[in-house]
């Protein structure tokens, strides 16, 4: 199923997409991806409608993984829209947020939309069913709100009889049940925000728990860890700023990963990459597996691991060997979604950079995974750049926040933050946010067939009042 981004596709560039998608489940080769992207031609009304939504964040279920998505209203177009009371633009907004969050819940994941709760009444008309999950948001009492609870509530049931889930936060004046309890943590410590879960009526103690706008990944996986059911916020935090204490050695499998990443860089003979993945019988494995998947079924069953190191190239060996590193974090309760996570904002990286006609593309996504390893192995920053033997820009990025790729790197925070509409500072550098948000939708797509997670149940809150 495309989503609402790759369905407005055709519409922003005039011209059917592409057949053949650039997310591919086995790396083409170094040559073909290289190749510049289609160019986007500007038609102003298509883009407003999809810059109006922010870019999505995961949703992280109990497990750790990637249940869905979340989509709000871009921040800028919501302060205009609260601002003035033209009804068929407010409508027009909340049917392309529910279009989106309804694109992903037709993949089996989910779709969770927020919006004011005011607002809800512009959705009974959408195009929407089950797999959609929409968060309502208090509005301040100083603001008036032009619906009464009573037609709020009305639209609730009549979004459930669609098999849509809706839930508000604690303080919204009802008369009904939500069908999940929504959180917003903002700057509020999570653990201030589950005690106040015992102060909440007893009718409400039994409901699932989504908390939204956390803070980084350790108040996640607190959340996760205390019975809250999906969870999503700024999963990236400044390595640098990490303490020691709560850094780890480098382990050992990481090390070795390292070793032959500066081999390849340094240019060493083929023969010698060959023995040092032989003498690791854990990394043997893996790359023969990858070998003798349907792929590469020219070579049959018996593949060796020459054959598998000449049939990959140096270029695929190294971009294999930098995404082995994403799956030595099996210890974190949030361990999937990091993975994925990474995977989305290295591809994001790599083609953007392919869009602007950098010299190499493939260090963009060594960028992006150097990015993320730190968290995800709870190693310092320095030991990143070290192991993976990067290049002067890349360390200037992550070490020093300056340096040539350092719009790259804060780009990809910014839409993780959903504060891309804000980031003036970098727009000499990204003018089209319409065709960046495309191509982050390509890249989670991406992502998802990487970690096989792309058509992975995202089953039911729960029960519903």
């Amino acid at each position: 199923m495309k989503s609402f981004l790759q369905r407005c596709l055709p519409w922003l560039f005039g011209k059917p997409a592409p057949a053949r998608s650039t997310a591919q489940a086995t790396p083409a080769p170094a040559t073909e991806r290289r190749a510049p992207l289609p160019a986007a031609d500007e038609e102003a009304k298509a883009a407003a409608e999809l810059t109006a939504i922010s870019a999505r964040r995961p949703l992280i279920a109990s497990s750790g993984a990637v249940a869905g998505f979340e989509f709000r209203i871009g921040e800028d177009v919501a302060r205009h829209l609260k601002r003035q009371s033209d009804a068929y633009a407010r409508s027009a907004r909340v049917t392309a947020l529910l279009t989106a969050a309804y694109g992903i819940g037709q993949t089996g994941r989910i779709g969770f939309a927020r919006m004011p709760a005011w607002w809800l009444v512009h959705a009974t008309e959408a195009d929407v069913g089950p797999g959609v999950l929409i968060g309502l948001e208090s509005m301040p009492s100083a603001v008036p709100i032009p619906q009464s609870s009573a037609a709020i509530e009305q639209a609730v049931l009549m979004l459930r009889t669609k098999g849509v889930q809706v839930g508000w936060e604690p303080d919204f004046d009802g008369h009904i049940l939500p069908d999940f309890v929504m959180l917003r943590q903002g700057a509020k410590p999570m653990s201030t925000l589950l005690d106040s879960v015992s102060t909440w009526p007893p009718a409400w103690q039994g409901l699932p728990i989504l908390v939204t706008d956390i803070s980084d990944v350790e108040e996640l996986e607190m959340a996760l860890y205390n019975g809250v059911t999906y969870a999503c916020g700024v999963l990236d935090r400044d390595a640098a700023s990490a303490t020691a204490a709560n850094q780890s050695p480098v382990p050992p499998e990481v090390r070795r990963v390292g070793l032959l990443l500066n081999q390849l860089v340094a240019g060493a003979d083929t023969a010698l990459i060959v023995d040092e993945i032989k003498g690791d019988i854990g990394l043997s494995y893996r790359l023969l597996r990858l070998i003798n998947n349907a792929s590469y079924a020219q070579l049959g069953s018996h593949a060796s691991v020459e054959q598998a190191v000449l049939l990959l190239g140096r270029y695929e060996l190294y971009r294999w060997l930098s995404m082995l590193l994403v799956e030595f974090a099996g210890s974190r309760k949030a361990a999937s979604a990091l993975q994925e996570l990474t995977l989305w904002r290295s591809r994001l990286m790599e083609l953007v950079a392919i869009e602007k006609h950098e010299d190499a593309p493939d260090q963009f996504f060594t960028l992006g995974l150097a990015s993320m390893l730190g968290q995800l192995l709870k190693i310092s920053q320095a030991e990143v750049v070290s192991t993976l033997n990067l290049p002067a820009p890349a360390r200037q990025a992550l070490l020093e926040q300056t340096g040539p790729w350092l719009p790259y790197l804060e780009m990809t925070q910014r839409l993780e933050a959903h504060t891309l509409d804000l980031t003036v500072e970098l727009a000499p550098h990204f003018r089209d946010t319409a065709r960046l948000l495309m191509l982050s939708d390509q890249a989670w797509h991406w992502a998802a067939e990487q970690t096989g997670l792309s058509n992975a149940p995202a089953g039911a809150m729960g029960g519903t009042a």
